[in-house]
């Protein structure tokens, strides 16, 4: 399958250029806008650090307490090491599990906005625009192949018949009554240039891509 990204044309070309320009910086733009949003809530996990580090911390000290615990004085000793378990219990672990869970709930509600911003509105352009832009892309290098085969088999001619009934066939009247002010007697008498000529410049090609029509031979000149 044969295509071709732009069309032949100035204008249809620059068209096309100007679309795909406008839809990828559309796309450049939400997408930022959703990483500024995934920046600016991630910017809470200081708040999870924080208690994550508080926690940290309170084992650090429990640890240091329970080194420092005396041994040889069994009721002391055992009175102090329970209650370094017990401040374990309830300060430095549970700290460190909030802190973990306020870390994680920040990160999936970061995602979580960062895509409802950013996804709709870029899948709202992106997906028909892509769709239109790849049909249009296809077509257009369709009708080159067709025109390429015409002129390199010597079938310029037929080519232009088998262009001037389609485009009686799939263009507006309008369109239709641009190309030619007869065209139903274009048709008649094998007219064929000037609708085929309209044909070719709305798939996007230069009409010059397909042979010129030959001329019909003259007879030799005779000197008097």
């Amino acid at each position: 399958m044969m295509i071709k990204l732009y069309p032949d044309r100035r204008w249809p070309a620059f068209l096309r250029v100007l679309a795909d320009t406008i839809v990828f910086f559309w796309t450049v733009v939400w997408a930022y806008l959703g990483w500024l949003i995934y920046q600016t809530v991630m910017g809470l996990e200081v708040i999870a650090d924080a208690i994550k580090n508080t926690g940290v911390t309170f084992d650090q000290w429990i640890a240091a307490f329970r080194k420092a615990v005396p041994g040889g004085i069994p009721i002391l000793t055992k009175f102090l090491q329970d209650m370094a378990d017990l401040l374990k219990q309830y300060s430095g672990d549970s700290l460190i599990t909030t802190g973990q869970n306020i870390h994680d709930a920040i990160f999936r509600t970061a995602v979580i906005l960062a895509l409802l911003v950013a996804l709709p509105p870029i899948l709202l352009v992106l997906l028909p625009y892509a769709g239109w832009r790849w049909s249009d892309i296809r077509e257009t290098g369709a009708a080159l192949a067709f025109v390429r085969i015409a002129s390199m088999t010597g079938r310029a001619d037929a080519a232009r018949a088998v262009l001037a009934y389609r485009a009686v066939s799939s263009l507006s009247f309008r369109q239709l009554m641009t190309a030619s002010p007869d065209p139903v007697g274009d048709l008649v008498e094998h007219r064929y240039d000037r609708l085929a000529t309209a044909m070719l410049k709305r798939a996007g090609l230069d009409p010059t891509r397909l042979a010129p029509p030959d001329l019909p031979e003259l007879p030799p000149h005779r000197e008097r």
